[in-house]
């Protein structure tokens, strides 16, 4: 799925930014990942940009603006107990650009102010931090109980969820805002739903599971506003073939993808001992909700955003 994106993607990174990306090339041009995971998808994703910065140089150059062809480094961020061995190890031989690894949560600054030229997350800023703290309070309408998704259409629990995402993506934004130069790009790719008739809908209640959350076009333009550190200087939604779609139900796939991306976040919540048992209920769940399953797994709606930092922030 996320590979889709990266590669659905492309035509509108190489349309966006060197329309977009209004600044001096310096010598030394840096990008990084916000959510890379072990690879090979973040190596394209750095491609595709790196590619797309390149088309901005040649128009500058073109017009006798800009002569020196600039270096590229990439940072690539994932939580501290991210594999980084095997991500250095699969790096392309011949990749155009200096790498290094930057451990660590996105929702917090994790790189110089004014340091940071593009900023990419693909098929990250979905996951939430934690489980709402009302999922979980006993006394809270929207105490999820006996459950580790939700799976009707509980009002409080989709509030207490969508609460959880905006207080990510705004912890996500304001740090990015500190890191960028004025006028530097955010390029996030964020699977979802499609705009629907009304603001709560089973169909989105539907659509989150396990810390995820999987928001409308229009409450990520919301969140964004919201922020005032940047301008939206593209958002769409796209569609992809998912890989899945043509293959038959892979229970114990699914549960094992799930499980490499989050036990370490559950762990916190649900305890070490009991991180087997919370799989295999997970896969007891998919087995029985074929629409669950297709939720979780064949998302074929993605919201692509380019968010420029604004010069004025606080």
């Amino acid at each position: 799925m996320q590979r889709g994106a990266v590669e659905g993607s492309k035509g509108v990174i190489f349309e966006t930014i060197p329309e977009k990306l209004n600044i001096n090339l310096p010598k030394t041009f840096r990008i990084a990942d916000f959510g890379c995971s072990t690879g090979p998808n973040t190596f394209f994703a750095m491609k595709n940009i790196m590619e797309a910065v390149m088309l901005k140089h040649q128009s500058t150059q073109e017009a006798n603006l800009q002569k020196t062809t600039p270096e590229f480094h990439v940072s690539f961020n994932d939580h501290v107990d991210n594999d980084f061995n095997t991500l250095f190890k699969t790096l392309p031989p011949n990749r155009p650009y200096f790498a290094v690894g930057v451990p660590g949560s996105f929702h917090c600054q994790l790189l110089p102010e004014a340091s940071l030229h593009i900023a990419h997350s693909s098929y990250a800023l979905q996951w939430l931090s934690h489980v709402p703290p009302e999922v979980l309070d006993k006394g809270s309408p929207a105490w999820n109980k006996g459950k580790i998704y939700c799976a009707g259409n509980e009002k409080e629990v989709t509030k207490a969820y969508f609460a959880q995402f905006k207080a990510d993506m705004d912890a996500f934004l304001k740090a990015r805002a500190q890191e960028l130069v004025e006028g530097g790009l955010v390029v996030v790719q964020i699977p979802g739903v499609p705009n629907s008739k009304g603001n709560i809908t089973e169909e989105k209640v539907d659509s989150f599971n396990l810390l995820l959350y999987l928001p409308s076009i229009e409450e990520v333009k919301m969140v964004v506003e919201m922020d005032k550190c940047f301008t939206i200087e593209k958002i769409c939604s796209l569609s992809h073939p998912s890989n899945y779609d043509s293959r038959p139900l892979d229970i114990e796939r699914t549960c094992a993808d799930v499980r490499a991306i989050k036990e370490n976040l559950m762990r916190d919540h649900f305890g070490s001992e009991n991180m087997d048992q919370l799989f295999h209920l997970l896969g007891q769940n998919l087995q029985k909700n074929q629409l669950l399953y297709d939720k979780v797994v064949r998302q074929d709606v993605y919201h692509f955003a380019l968010l420029k930092r604004k010069g004025d922030i606080i």
